[in-house]
C-alpha cells in the first residue's frame, strides 16, 4: 500500500516520469495547460469578476498572462500536477472553456508550510453559479487523494471572495480559521482524506 503524506515531498526526477493526466467528469474535461492556451488564460484573468475577486481590480497585460501560463506549465513539468484548464463538454468533447482548477504547492506564499498543497480555481463570470466550480474541485480533490495519496489539501480564500467562500464547502472543505497567505489575510479551509471518504465525491471520474 502506498503511504499517505501530508505534502508532496518526493524526488522531482522521479515525478517527471509520471504522465500528465486529463480528468473527466460527467460535464467537464480538465486538461493540463499547453502554450496554446495563452489567449484562453489571458481572457480568463481579464474577466471583470476575476480581476475584482482575486487580482485587486487590475487586469493583466498579455505578457503577464504568458508568464503565468509558463508558471502553470513549469509546475506541471516539475511535479506532474498543477492547474488544469476546465472545459465544458458537448457531445463528449471539450468545447467551451470555463476556467481553471487544480493543485499547487504553496511555497513562499505559506512560509510556515511551504510543501502544503492547495486547491485553486478560477471561473469566467458567465460560468459561475452552474455548479462547474464544485464539480471541477471534487474531481481535483479525488485526484489528490486517490492518485497523489495526499493526507489533506487546503484552500486560502480572500474574505471578500464570497463566491469561492460558498463554493469551498460544496467541494467538501471545512473552515479552519483566518491565516496569513502571501502576506495577505485569508480564510483557510482544509479537506482531509478521512472526511473525503464520507463520501464527498458523488460523481464518476475518468483519468486519462
Amino acid at each position: 500500500m502506498v503511504p499517505r503524506r501530508d505534502a508532496v515531498r518526493c524526488d522531482v526526477q522521479a515525478r517527471k516520469a509520471l504522465p500528465m493526466h486529463v480528468l473527466e467528469t460527467p460535464r467537464l474535461i480538465l486538461k493540463p495547460p499547453t502554450p496554446r492556451d495563452e489567449q484562453l488564460l489571458h481572457g480568463l484573468h481579464s474577466d471583470p469578476l476575476v480581476t475584482t475577486s482575486i487580482r485587486d481590480g487590475i487586469s493583466p497585460t498579455v505578457e503577464q498572462s504568458k508568464a503565468e501560463l509558463r508558471q502553470y506549465i513549469n509546475h506541471w513539468e516539475r511535479v506532474r500536477f498543477g492547474p488544469w484548464m476546465v472545459f465544458v463538454k458537448e457531445d463528449g468533447r471539450a468545447r467551451k472553456f470555463a476556467g481553471s482548477c487544480g493543485l499547487v504547492i504553496c511555497g513562499a506564499n505559506l512560509p510556515e508550510d511551504p510543501d502544503n498543497v492547495e486547491l485553486v480555481f478560477c471561473l469566467h463570470q458567465r460560468d459561475c453559479g452552474k455548479g462547474i466550480g464544485p464539480e471541477a474541485g471534487r474531481a481535483v480533490a479525488r485526484f489528490a487523494f486517490e492518485h497523489l495519496k495526499l493526507e489533506k489539501i487546503s484552500a486560502f480564500i480572500r474574505p471578500s471572495n464570497t463566491r469561492s467562500l460558498r463554493a469551498a464547502p460544496k467541494v467538501g472543505f471545512k473552515y479552519v480559521g483566518p491565516c496569513i497567505y502571501n502576506d495577505m489575510e485569508r480564510k483557510q479551509f482544509e479537506l482531509t482524506y478521512a472526511s473525503y471518504m464520507k463520501p464527498v465525491v458523488d460523481q464518476v471520474l475518468t483519468l486519462r
